[in-house]
Formats: C-alpha cells, structure tokens, sequence
C-alpha cells in the first residue's frame, strides 16, 4: 500500500509499434506479486498516462511522454515543470526538491501507483495480450506476441511470434529481436 494519494486522471495509450514491437522493453514495467516474488507480471507504460499525486498536501502530476521510442516522464506542480526525464523517480524528485527545498528522493513507481492494484487492473483492461519475460541461463528474454502454427519445424509458433533479449555481440550490448513472417524466422540484431 502506497503512502501516497494517488489517482490516475488519464490512461494513456497502447501504441502497436512501442509496446509490441522492437521498443516493448522499455514500455512494459515488471512488478512482483505480493503473493509469489518469483513470478513478476507486467504493466503497460501507456503514452499520455497522467497521474496526480499529493504529498504534503500539494499536487504533482506526472505524464509519459515519448522520446523517440522510449518513454519519458514530466512532472507538474503548481507553476514547477520538469525536463523531460528518464525516469518517473527523476522527474518528481526535481519537481519535489524544488517545491519543498528538499534533498529527499521520492520512488517514481511508486508515486504513479504501480503498486495500486485497482490502477493495474485499469491499465490492463483493454489489452488482449500483455508481453511475459523468462529466464534462459544468463538471457532475460521477453515475448511480446505469439502465433500458432501446426508446423512442427518451427515448435507451432508462427506469423505474430516476437521475442527480444539483450546480449553482448561483437565486444558491445546489444538488442536481439526475432519474428516470424509467413516463410521464415528473422532475428535481427540492433
């Protein structure tokens, strides 16, 4: 339970080509259950999700914005507004220091409430399919579609399969990304 007062005042969206696609990494939040903390669910980041917070009886509102394919967060306060930030943690926190002339630093996801099972389950309410991660040795692999086939070949995934995992190649960090088309399985490496 949050210490915060915390009210979602505008869902946001799910764009295709952010949370679904080669970019769904960043717009998907994982957050344990309270009943199992072995098995972690995930959340969309919704483009254009506003929340309004009060802490110490003065309101900020934080929105996701989008910085080329990454989402990006900006705080409001009164007449404060932040940068845009990396973070929801950042964006508050300098609004806050601001307000307040304080050093404190305030936990982003908590203050927009993914901790609020009532704001997940919004969040979640029109979206059919939500990505899942797994661990495959040191890999984090995450699915952000699935397609069935009856080809054996290919373990009956089809048109609609995407999965993504972050690995070292070639001495430097980078993002794998495999799809399957009707014809064949495309990884690609970014």
């Amino acid at each position: 339970m949050s210490k915060y007062k915390v009210t979602l005042i505008l869902w946001g969206e799910i764009v295709q080509s952010l949370h679904f696609v080669l970019y769904s990494k960043d717009w998907w939040i994982s957050c344990p259950t309270n009943d199992d903390l072995t098995y972690t669910l995930h959340y969309p980041v919704r483009l254009g999700m506003k929340t309004i917070t009060t802490i110490n009886k003065r309101d900020f509102i934080v929105t996701v914005v989008q910085d080329n394919f990454e989402p990006r967060y900006i705080c409001q306060s009164k007449a404060l507004q932040s940068n845009i930030c990396k973070s929801s943690s950042e964006a508050i926190t300098s609004i806050y220091k601001q307000a307040f002339v304080t050093k404190t630093r305030l936990n982003g996801l908590s203050v927009i409430e993914y901790d609020d099972s009532e704001i997940r389950k919004t969040l979640l309410s029109d979206i059919s399919f939500r990505p899942y991660s797994f661990r495959i040795g040191d890999l984090n692999l995450i699915v952000s579609g699935i397609g069935k086939s009856n080809n054996a070949d290919w373990n009956y995934a089809r048109k609609g399969y995407q999965s993504s995992f972050v690995h070292n190649f070639r001495k430097t960090r980078a993002l794998f990304f495999q799809e399957f088309d009707n014809r064949e399985a495309i990884i690609r490496i970014y």
